[in-house]
């Protein structure tokens, strides 16, 4: 999809830096990079780009409530007035049960891994809206947040899978909402970042076996080749082919 604006939370490590660096290198595209922060992140700025494509970095804390709306204002200050796709990528995971898991620790998870997803939406609706038909929003998931596939996870990770399940619901409702707006879940795969890594070695891998660039070219075309009526609200495994149970 050339010529188009793009807002990846997360941008700067991980599955967002990813998408980040393959949409820059993409011509003609603006790739708005929403970080925790943005001094620390002014290396983006130095990524090899394609022709005609921009940059903008812009603060978004996922664990803040108003940062989403304080982005918006940015970037319309600096020129942005649609958005036609918006990757929430920010996430955090702990190790933790049910029994041992404290409210605050939960609350906190709750916060990036979900509420967050829902603030950026809801702050970003009036750019996606006038964006061309179809807009996208979409959610990088986790194969975790697997209601059905629980039993194949049986790690002590109740924080995180919860939040990424409340995640994907709002997701698919954002999308049941608007005729207009293509939403996506989509686990990427087990990649070699390092949340990715942590992961494999809780299965017994030295490493995650997909590496970031692969995973972002999966990615990116799921999102570049959906459409409403074969793909939105759906849970997809790391490829278009694929759907994931919920």
């Amino acid at each position: 999809m050339p010529h188009k604006i793009y807002l990846i939370t997360g941008a700067n490590r991980g599955i967002g830096r990813g998408m980040f660096e393959h949409y820059v290198a993409q011509p003609n595209n603006t790739v708005i990079a929403a970080v925790r922060n943005v001094e620390d992140s002014q290396s983006l700025l130095h990524i090899p780009r394609g022709s005609n494509t921009k940059v903008i970095i812009t603060k978004v804390d996922s664990s803040s409530k108003t940062d989403p709306y304080s982005a918006i204002k940015d970037i319309q200050n600096q020129g942005i007035t649609h958005i036609d796709v918006v990757i929430s990528s920010a996430g955090i995971a702990k190790l933790n049960t049910i029994e041992d898991m404290p409210l605050e620790e939960y609350e906190e998870v709750l916060m990036v891994n979900a509420i967050s997803v829902m603030l950026l939406y809801k702050a970003a609706l009036p750019l996606l809206r006038a964006a061309a038909r179809p807009a996208r929003f979409v959610f990088i998931s986790a194969a975790g947040g697997s209601l059905n596939e629980m039993p194949n996870y049986p790690y002590p990770n109740a924080s995180y899978a919860s939040s990424k399940a409340l995640a994907n619901c709002l997701v698919v409702k954002m999308g049941m909402e608007n005729e207009w707006l293509i939403t996506l879940c989509i686990h990427p795969g087990l990649v070699q970042t390092d949340m990715g890594n942590a992961g494999a070695r809780a299965f017994g891998l030295d490493r995650a076996p997909l590496t970031l660039e692969a995973s972002s070219k999966n990615t990116a075309y799921i999102i570049d080749n959906a459409t409403k009526k074969d793909h939105s609200e759906k849970f997809f495994n790391e490829t278009i082919g694929r759907i994931h149970p919920w």
